[in-house]
């Protein structure tokens, strides 16, 4: 594997939020309470659980301790259960395409395609949270913060035990805006989601074909 494919493929991890500092987090915290099903978060996670697929726009901005940040940006398509295709655009093109059963990394520049069948915990919280396998009962609401009537920011646990991971949740007007990470080094990963469609996407697009001339790594 080149040093760019490993460095997309831990861009993809981090965007997951599959960080270690995280969870170490959801063993630590107490002041924890049940997530109600009426609240903004409550009604925009029962609003995903509804869906059956959406496609919208991202951007994600690393925030480094150190000041730095980097930006990314793209579309992001998810189809129930467990199917995505994440493009990136800028600032260079790379895609990300999963049937469920595992993942096609493809970079049009390298001209090379990489199958991946097993990414181990990278798909269990994210990706289960945007299309709806996430239960409020696996909800747990560490703290929460209002902007005015509509917007919100939450604090929250998903999931149980070791397996447990804490990420910070954006709502406006009832509906989840961005996802967010933070290591034990005070880094942020943040995931803007935005002009969501909520027709639910083609089933084919989450299929990949490598085009001709592409070197295709670990696929039989």
């Amino acid at each position: 594997m080149t040093n760019k494919i490993k460095h997309c493929v831990l861009i993809f991890m981090f965007s997951f939020c599959c960080l270690t500092g995280v969870m170490v987090h959801a063993e630590t915290s107490t002041d924890a309470v049940a997530l109600e099903g009426k609240s903004d978060l409550g009604v925009a996670l029962s609003h995903l659980s509804k869906l059956q697929g959406f496609s919208c726009k991202f951007e994600q901005v690393l925030s480094y301790a150190e000041g730095s940040t980097r930006v990314f940006s793209g579309t992001l398509s998810v189809l129930r259960p467990g199917k995505f295709r994440w493009h990136y655009s800028k600032p260079y093109e790379q895609l990300y395409v999963s049937n469920g059963h595992g993942v096609w990394l493809y970079e049009p520049d390298l001209m090379q395609a990489q199958w991946l069948e097993d990414l181990g915990e990278v798909e269990p919280i994210v990706i289960q949270l945007l299309d709806g396998r996430v239960g409020l009962d696996e909800v747990v609401v560490l703290g929460t913060e209002s902007f005015g009537e509509l917007f919100s920011a939450w604090h929250v646990r998903i999931g149980q035990s070791k397996n447990a991971v804490e990420v910070w949740l954006g709502v406006e007007a009832r509906q989840l805006i961005w996802i967010e990470s933070r290591d034990i080094l005070a880094n942020r990963n943040r995931l803007n989601l935005s002009d969501v469609n909520k027709n639910q996407p083609n089933e084919d697009s989450f299929e990949f074909k490598a085009p001709e001339g592409v070197d295709v790594i670990g696929a039989v």
